[in-house]
């Protein structure tokens, strides 16, 4: 990808964004006689990774693009993270959500100063809606996961990791419209590293997982997840060929498979994830590891969850 440069987006960002923990699950790596260790994402400022490729997008803005109105479509963590970039940077942000977005998620947005709207059953719909928009207004339309900028912010994640713990033999990550492990892959190419990266979709919304398999972009004709954070029915053109290039591991994972390591995250380690934000813990836990795996990280990818559902975990 012309102009991908993973260390000089993260000095670009390092005063924007918190450089979340590694942290070590002593119970699981007791279990697996691995070291399992999380990359803590809902430890980053609006909660979620997302706020790295949103930051990204907008301090490489010019010209007229860095004065105008920004709009987006997100089913919550990406909206947040672009609602939070452009409040900081002094620019109006427009956030499309589908109408069964949390009510968290909207509410935050409007925190940050963004004007939320609600349109469609579905992210995809909802992204039809505010790129209809921008043709419109002549808002800048910033994507969720399909853009340059966007997958080189998610991967300075990588980056930050191998810093940590340069030992890291797998790293786990969810996957929904493809914009995180496609900055993955490209970091880790650029990096010169030697990590597998393991993609994990909800196996009622693995859109990537059926574009692999049809070898062209593909889009799923239903899709059911508790997970609404990665439950995007077509992955992006560019993540989609970033994929299909490195053939990265695609695993896939069950509802109650999420539930179970959300619950294990809140019980063993008082880590508060949203379901999407479980998904790369649930699939390390089901996924069958070779021996010579000795160093795992999972990344927890957001907490944008409400204190209901929290609540419920708790029963």
């Amino acid at each position: 990808m012309a102009n991908f440069n993973v260390s000089s987006c993260l000095e670009r960002l390092r005063p924007y964004i918190i450089r979340t923990p590694l942290v070590e699950v002593e119970h699981l790596s007791a279990q697996t006689g691995k070291r399992i260790f999380l990359k803590i994402e809902s430890l980053q400022k609006t909660r979620a990774f997302k706020f790295r490729g949103a930051m990204n997008f907008l301090l490489t803005m010019s010209g007229k693009e860095a004065e105008s109105k920004v709009i987006t479509a997100s089913s919550g963590s990406h909206g947040l993270g672009l609602a939070l970039s452009g409040k900081i940077l002094g620019l109006e942000c427009i956030v499309v959500m589908p109408k069964n977005a949390s009510l968290v998620k909207q509410e935050r947005a409007k925190g940050y100063g963004a004007t939320v709207l609600l349109h469609g059953s579905c992210y995809d719909e909802a992204r039809e809606q505010a790129e209809l928009l921008s043709a419109q207004e002549g808002y800048v339309y910033v994507p969720s996961f399909n853009h340059p900028r966007i997958i080189e912010g998610q991967a300075t994640i990588l980056a930050e990791i191998l810093a940590d713990r340069p030992e890291t033999d797998v790293v786990f990550a969810p996957v929904g419209g493809g914009g995180l492990v496609a900055g993955l892959l490209l970091a880790k190419e650029q990096l010169c590293s030697k990590v597998a990266i393991i993609g994990v979709e909800p196996n009622g919304a693995a859109c990537m997982q059926a574009s692999v398999d049809a070898g062209i972009l593909s889009t799923l004709s239903s899709m059911h997840t508790i997970a609404d954070g990665v439950a995007v029915r077509t992955p992006g053109e560019l993540t989609f060929a970033i994929v299909h290039k490195h053939k990265p591991a695609l695993h896939q994972v069950s509802d109650e498979d999420i539930r179970c390591a959300q619950k294990d995250l809140l019980s063993e380690m008082r880590v508060v994830v949203e379901t999407a934000g479980a998904v790369a813990v649930a699939g390390m836990r089901t996924y069958d590891l070779p021996s010579s795996v000795k160093n795992i990280v999972c990344i927890v990818s957001g907490s944008n969850v409400d204190t209901a559902e929290i609540a419920q975990l708790l029963i």
